[in-house]
């Protein structure tokens, strides 16, 4: 299919068509930094350029970047997506999508294509041929899967497309009985290939037919006083039944189902993708990749979607996505989807009930292996001396900072908020000078609150009868937290929150201590006297101490806000209602802040929650509006 290539340069945006396409940037050089589809070529890349510089530090490395511009015109949008997943397979753009496995997962892989197919466990690139199953989330699951399937129903594992090893006498599982032995003519072609069919139907999802077969051969042996046959027979039915067990039931049907749960940061992402096959869940895959320019989740999923289903095993009849990616992009998707699969596909996006359950627990895991990841680069200390020295530079500080304290605020509603301050000397967590503080002014916004911990945190400092800078040599008094003065002050938030924090830091009389907020939509970072926020570059080993100081502060508010919470929910007035257990409870406080709220909300909205149903909404609403009365 040949199409023509319009070469542009930035400021020739105008003249593109408006017409479905692929766009190129390339930078210097001829480097190909980024490519993407669009069903109109002109407003998709019009978007990049328009307005003043943008805010999201990649956006504007992008642009900063970009020479000039390819765009290929194509007959649809599904043709689009077609050469933009060929496009950037062949040239691997640097700000694209480019999937990466956290690790590579085992799967099962059978030899379809051989007379006599061996089974074995597989890691890496497929090939054709090969009939893969899984993935499994740990190689024991998978190799003890094959174990108790080679004890029901004997296959082989020699390499090679023949049976054999090149010996004249049979191998040692052929006289354990874990090999029928078709290299000794032990067993018929026919025969070997019906019980590989029933290895791959258990490795399908479908073993409860295989467990009932071999109950009734255990029974049969057994009859025959066959008891060294049954014994076996029965252990290997036990393996099997555990097996089974261990895979999750998602529901009553027999169907295929993916579930791509999604986390993201303001740079990085991961997606993981639960596997489930004739009902039962099957495996898991996490994706980690970083963001690109394009700020759209619906574009990033979108994305990711043609990334993996072009080189995936198999594309399943329902696939569970985080968010809508809007009627066209779908319509595109699906019409692609259904050419992989040769059959029908569904995209969803649950709102409620077990499909979104599911869901939830795939972005729940995307969410848990985004953090690991953060946590496992932060544990790494050899940056820890980089980074504190490089503040330094990069933050205009007058010194090198060594104590820094960090300031957040959690919330639930404004029944309850508090807030967390955590310290770090040299780099590294103090946690004996971890502060909470409950918050009383009643103050709305964060700022105020802001203000509010750091009035008292400071108030305590300079009233406390010894205070020295915590890096001095020497010092051998013991002080309390209160007592040691911060090289830097770190608030979560943007200009509002950094004036709040200088007007507490003023009003203290202490002239000394530096202070800064780190945005974290956009992860920037404010500093007095700078018209505009400091935008470190991703890869700053500054950047990186700074979010993982702040997101301990998070992570300690969180914690303490999450035991006054459970301690609220033990007196709560939502005690005793039918049907409104601890789980919902919580939930209900979470989404309204409090009963008195709660109870403005009509008996449609409560029966509406996707954590809900009508029985106990309508116990819920009776008994709010029977303590109204």
């Amino acid at each position: 299919m040949g199409h023509e290539v319009l070469r542009l340069g930035p400021e020739d945006i105008g003249a593109l068509p408006d017409a479905p396409g692929v766009y190129i940037f390339h930078g210097e050089g001829q480097r190909v930094l980024y490519v993407g589809k669009a069903s109109s070529l002109r407003r998709r890349v019009k978007s990049y350029f328009a307005g003043s510089p943008p805010d999201n530090p990649r956006l504007a490395q992008l642009r900063k970047a970009v020479r000039h511009i390819d765009c290929v015109v194509t007959a649809n949008q599904v043709e689009a997506l077609l050469l933009e997943n060929t496009l950037i397979k062949g040239l691997k753009p640097t700000f694209n999508i480019m999937l990466r496995d956290d690790k590579s997962y085992p799967y099962i892989a059978v030899t379809v294509g051989d007379a006599y197919p061996r089974v074995y466990l597989h890691r890496g690139e497929r090939v054709s041929g090969v009939a893969y199953y899984g993935p499994y989330w740990h190689a024991s699951s998978a190799r003890e899967t094959l174990e108790a399937l080679r004890r029901a129903y004997p296959f082989r594992t020699c390499r090679g497309p023949l049976p054999g090893r090149g010996r004249k006498g049979p191998c040692l599982d052929r006289h354990i009985g874990l090999c029928p032995g078709p290299c000794q003519g032990g067993v018929k072609v026919e025969e070997y290939r019906k019980n590989l069919r029933k290895v791959q139907a258990f490795l399908s999802g479908q073993g409860k037919g295989l467990l009932e077969e071999l109950e009734e051969k255990m029974r049969g042996e057994a009859a025959s006083q066959l008891f060294e046959k049954a014994a076996r027979t029965r252990d290997t039915l036990a393996s099997l039944r555990r097996i089974l067990e261990k895979q999750s039931v998602v529901r009553g049907e027999r169907e295929d189902i993916d579930a791509l749960g999604m986390a993201a940061d303001e740079l990085d992402a991961c997606v993981t993708i639960l596997t489930v096959r004739s009902g039962q869940l099957s495996g898991k895959r996490d994706f980690l990749f970083s963001l690109p320019p394009e700020e759209d989740l619906a574009g990033v999923v979108t994305s990711f979607i043609e990334a993996y289903y072009d080189g995936a095993p198999s594309v399943p009849r329902l696939i569970l996505i985080p968010c809508d990616p809007g009627e066209e992009a779908t319509d595109a998707l699906l019409e692609w989807l259904r050419k992989k699969r040769g059959g029908k596909v569904e995209l969803r996006w649950p709102r409620r009930g077990e499909m979104r359950e599911l869901l939830q627990r795939a972005e729940e895991n995307a969410a848990c292996q985004l953090s690991m990841a953060k946590l496992k680069r932060a544990a790494d200390l050899s940056w820890v001396s980089e980074a504190v020295s490089t503040m330094k530079r990069e933050l205009l500080l007058p010194h090198v900072p060594y104590r820094v304290e960090c300031y957040d605020i959690s919330n639930l509603g404004e029944a309850q908020v508090v807030g967390s301050m955590v310290a770090f000397e040299g780099g590294v967590p103090v946690k004996k000078d971890y502060r909470k503080f409950v918050l009383r002014s009643g103050e709305a916004g964060d700022p105020q609150r802001i203000y509010e911990v750091l009035t008292r945190r400071l108030r305590r400092l300079a009233e406390a009868p010894v205070s020295v800078m915590s890096g001095g040599s020497g010092n051998m008094l013991r002080l309390d937290s209160f007592q040691k003065k911060p090289d830097l002050l770190l608030v979560d938030g943007g200009r509002a929150q950094l004036n709040a924090a200088l007007q507490a830091v003023e009003e203290a009389g202490l002239k000394d201590i530096e202070v800064a907020s780190l945005a974290k939509r956009l992860e920037c970072v404010y500093r007095p006297g700078l018209r505009e926020p400091i935008v470190l570059p991703r890869d700053s080993q500054a950047l990186y101490f700074l979010q993982r100081v702040r997101d301990e502060a998070h992570r300690f508010a969180l914690g303490f806000h999450r035991n006054l919470r459970e301690r609220a929910l033990r007196e709560s007035r939502l005690n005793g209602i039918p049907g409104i257990g601890r789980v919902r409870k919580a939930r209900l406080l979470e989404l309204y802040g409090s009963v008195e709220r709660m109870r403005s909300a009509s008996l449609e909205e409560l029966a509406s929650l996707p954590f809900m149903d009508e029985r106990s909404a309508r116990e819920l609403y009776r008994a709010l509006q029977g303590e109204e009365g």
